[in-house]
């Protein structure tokens, strides 16, 4: 462990890693290049094809990541290689802040640079840094947003401002369901403060991104549209009266149009069985937060499920990702499991937490999956790091002291994350 520390403490390895990482990213895109565009990927670039043309339509999809291939296809040219490519833009922007978030986290190199080689052998972020996708753009903004509410204030407090209102707006405009973080952070920072005008900047910045987008919409159709048509047909989708139990992603699926043009029998119907149901959707809401937090098989079962590759190679792929989300849970329950008092270090990991549960909340309520929970798997990926560079560094005696000073609450975690996995793993299990 000495020697690993010793590695990962040297600043130069994180150009190596990122190096690395982009060279099993281009290796992965030669795999998959000749296939076209597919699932949500192919209705992202056709959107942003119908945006770089001008053309008017009411927006189905969240319009982050159309607009950003919307700008790629208009520098470069519109084919999907384009849009493969691009996405390492936010692989390159994730292993940046990821990197920064972890050095003020622990005042360690090491921790930057092992969370960039989790990063980038992770099959998941691989598989997000060449699809076009909302998981890594999210991802990679949750992470801004954590640099940003961790960093010194004192250190360009307004640059600071307009990134994080900035980042705010773009997750809200790549994941809608974001307008939470919008809605509070700016609120957590005038606690923390006691100042205005830096919460205010981040507020302005952020509704300003978002409400160009529904004026651009609004002008271009003549209807007011909140960012998309999507939200309220997933929000019934989790919640009517033929919705599983737990496996609440699974319901009618409409095609764009014809949700769009049901978009208020939708929140009708979805509102009234909340309301005639509170007990069902307790325990619907329930199951979601199990779901939301089992361990990702999207990567693997999209390589064999879209692109037709063989399972002996999707089912490793799938191994990996699992193995590497159970070692990211697990040190960061441990991590967080041993934090006690209200110094910087216990403030610091507590927003990473925060933001991560805050981003998390609407998914409880609407409907979830295990691939939804990626775009907070790098605030994991700090807090798991933290941990074991702490260890590494020779720190085993005092960090084994506090995990069994607070054993209790530690032991709880570990087996509640673990039966989660169990239950994921029994009730998926129809479709081995």
């Amino acid at each position: 462990m000495v020697w690993l520390g010793k590695v990962l403490s040297r600043r130069q390895t994180a150009g190596i890693v990122v190096s690395v990482g982009l060279m099993l990213r281009l290796l992965a895109l030669a795999l998959i290049a000749r296939f076209p565009l597919a699932s949500d990927s192919a209705s992202y670039d056709e959107m942003a094809l119908l945006l770089l043309k001008g053309k008017p339509f009411l927006p189905y999809w969240p319009p982050g990541v159309p607009l950003y291939l919307a700008v790629a296809h208009g520098l470069v040219g519109e084919s999907a290689l384009v849009a493969d490519l691009a996405m390492l833009a936010f692989y390159l922007g994730l292993s940046c802040f990821a990197y920064q978030t972890a050095v003020i986290l622990t005042g360690e190199v090491a921790a930057g640079n092992l969370s960039l080689l989790v990063l980038a052998l992770s099959p998941a972020t691989i598989l997000a840094s060449i699809v076009p996708m909302t998981e890594l753009p999210a991802g990679m903004l949750l992470t801004i947003v954590a640099y940003c509410l961790v960093r010194p204030p004192e250190s360009a407090p307004l640059r600071t401002a307009l990134l994080l209102g900035a980042s705010l707006g773009f997750v809200a405009l790549v994941r809608p369901s974001s307008l939470i973080l919008l809605a509070l952070v700016p609120l957590y920072l005038l606690w923390r403060t006691r100042k205005l005008a830096g919460p205010a900047i981040v507020l302005l910045t952020g509704i300003l991104m978002v409400g160009a987008w529904i004026g651009f919409v609004h002008e271009k159709t003549g209807r007011f549209v909140k960012i998309n048509a999507a939200n309220v047909r997933n929000l019934y989708l989790g919640n009517n009266p033929n919705t599983p139990l737990y496996k609440t992603w699974i319901g009618t699926r409409y095609a764009p149009q014809e949700a769009i043009a049901r978009e208020a029998e939708f929140s009708r119907v979805a509102n009234e069985h909340i309301r005639q149901h509170p007990g069902l959707f307790l325990l619907r809401s329930f199951n979601r937060v199990c779901v939301y937090f089992s361990f990702n098989t999207f990567a693997g079962g999209y390589l064999i499920e879209a692109y037709g590759l063989p399972k002996l190679l999707g089912l490793p792929v799938l191994a990996l990702d699992a193995a590497l989300y159970l070692l990211v849970g697990i040190g960061t329950i441990l991590y967080v499991g041993t934090l006690s008092g209200m110094n910087p270090r216990t403030r610091d990991a507590c927003v990473l937490v925060g933001v991560a549960l805050l981003y998390a909340f609407p998914y409880f309520i609407a409907f979830a999956h295990p691939r939804f929970h990626y775009p907070i798997e790098p605030l994991l990926t700090i807090l798991f790091s933290a941990f074991f560079v702490s260890y590494a560094n020779g720190s085993q005696r005092i960090l084994w002291e506090k995990v069994k000073l607070h054993r209790t609450r530690i032991a709880i975690a570990l087996v509640v994350f673990g039966l989660i996995q169990v239950e994921y793993l029994v009730m998926m299990a129809d479709r081995v």
